[in-house]
């Protein structure tokens, strides 16, 4: 069955401010919608208190190792039952080193406040933000209710417990 032959969830996405363009997915079928930056944030640290500040600027230079909030410009009320997950761009991952660092992020239902990514520059190289620019992609995901149950043993498995990396190297 064709996307279009299915029933479409609606969600509504409010623009915060002037200019802002909300997330919409680049190619009929994509998982993931683009968002952009709308603004900049950055940690100010006074004494033992830490806050994020508005930096007003059209662009931010964004040194190795450094991070920053980017807000997107809108928010949402995300019916009961699902949330978005915000992840790295692939590309610019790839190419310029930059990933969102609580990826994925993930905004739950019940959050009316700004959307925001979390990014990071794991390059070698300064790279420059603009707003504007594609920094994350949103995907939408189905709650699934669970209950976590204590055991005194867990059943056998082949894998067994073996840790991280035991299937083998490549």
């Amino acid at each position: 069955m064709k996307q279009k032959d299915k029933e479409k969830i609606s969600i509504p996405f409010q623009k915060l401010r002037e200019g802002v363009i909300l997330p919409k997915a680049s190619k009929p079928g994509d998982a993931g919608a683009d968002a952009r930056i709308s603004g900049f944030k950055k940690i100010i640290k006074n004494g033992d208190k830490k806050e994020l500040s508005d930096i007003e600027t059209d662009s931010y230079t964004l040194k190795p190792l450094e991070r920053i909030a980017c807000p997107l410009g809108f928010a949402t009320a995300i019916p009961e039952g699902y949330y978005f997950k915000v992840v790295p761009r692939s590309g610019l991952a790839l190419w310029e080193g930059i990933s969102i660092v609580n990826s994925p992020g993930t905004i739950d239902s019940g959050y009316r406040n700004e959307w925001m990514a979390i990014v990071v520059n794991l390059s070698n190289k300064d790279v420059t933000l603009k707003k504007g620019d594609r920094i994350c992609q949103i995907i939408l995901g189905k709650m699934h209710e669970y209950k976590v149950t204590e055991v005194d043993r867990l059943p056998d498995s082949q894998r067994g417990l073996g840790g991280f990396g035991s299937t083998g190297k490549s």
